[in-house]
């Protein structure tokens, strides 16, 4: 995501516009989205139906720690105290959240899926989620758009209260937004990849043939439909957005939908514990919090390395 990310940048600094490519006529950016697409492919079928939570969480907090250096390394973002002080925050509540905000949940054949996808409670929470994630994309896409164009026109409007509009503190919120609703996206594709995934395992493993039924094959497609929305939705977070910023909050996105995801899915309030909460609810704000603190640099990255580019470009 670091060398997506930097592709994006060194691509938006070309001057005249007509040299800047798309995202898949650039080397860089196509052997990182690569490399990004085939290690989560791995890692999902992995993290799925083998690893446990309490080795899942530390990896999940431990992939924060290696953005961070990738930030420096590829970047050019420096460790300062802030930065260690800000991602070792975020590292932290990921764990908390990681640990304590999932409930095992035992295998379903088809039957059992197809009640669980007709409950009433079901219906009404994923009506709803879809019905704020479309409506946060209208708005996102609809801002990125005239973003773009005050940029393209280099144009500031008069009124104070539209210059924020065409700021780099505007672009960041609009990387953010976008990358938490890929991060939203993300556990709703989990959510169908573990429903599939039990699926092809009681076929497989237990003789017990699951992939004659319609269902089936729809959840296959919405595994991909929504893994290539994540995929895109991410991809242009990192165009707007510093990864040390953006990673975290989509991570936390991701987590904190799938506790949701879950609880209303596989109807599991029962088994929802009070200390569970307390602990979840500690982890996303020490997220949110080392994220502010990152955050209040000011873009470092992002202007360290667009000074870097425009004295080669010069050069």
């Amino acid at each position: 995501m670091a060398f997506q990310r930097k592709s994006h940048i060194i691509n938006d600094q070309l001057s005249p516009v007509e040299l800047q490519k798309p995202s898949y006529r650039r080397p860089m950016w196509v052997a990182a989205a690569t490399t990004y697409l085939v290690a989560n492919i791995i890692g999902s079928v992995f993290s799925i139906g083998y690893l446990p939570i309490v080795t899942l969480a530390p990896i999940s907090a431990l992939g924060l720690v290696f953005n961070a250096f990738a930030a420096w390394g590829v970047l050019g973002d420096p460790l300062t105290r802030r930065s260690v002080l800000g991602t070792g925050s975020i590292v932290i509540g990921t764990l908390l959240v990681g640990l304590f905000g999932v409930i095992i949940e035992p295998d379903h054949d088809i039957d059992d899926l197809i009640q669980l996808y007709h409950k009433t409670t079901f219906i009404i929470y994923f009506s709803i989620l879809e019905f704020v994630i479309v409506t946060a994309l209208i708005f996102t896409h609809y801002f990125e758009q005239l973003y773009f164009k005050l940029q393209k026109q280099n144009f500031m409007p008069d009124q104070p209260r539209l210059k924020w509009l065409a700021s780099a503190d505007f672009r960041m919120y609009l990387g953010i937004s976008y990358g938490m609703i890929a991060g939203n996206i993300s556990s709703q594709s989990m959510l169908f990849a573990k429903s599939g995934f039990e699926l092809f395992i009681l076929t497989i493993v237990f003789n017990m043939d699951q992939l004659h039924y319609p269902l089936t094959w729809v959840l296959v497609s919405m595994v991909i439909v929504t893994a290539i929305l994540q995929l895109y939705y991410l991809n242009k977070g990192l165009r707007l957005c510093d990864t040390v910023i953006l990673v975290p909050l989509s991570s936390c996105a991701f987590n904190v939908s799938c506790l949701f995801n879950g609880l209303v899915y596989y109807d599991q309030w029962s088994r929802l514990r009070w200390e569970q909460i307390i602990m979840v609810t500690l982890g996303v704000s020490l997220i949110i919090c080392g994220v502010l603190i990152l955050s209040w640099r000011g873009g470092t990255s992002t202007a360290h390395l667009q000074e870097n580019t425009a004295t080669e470009m010069g050069a």
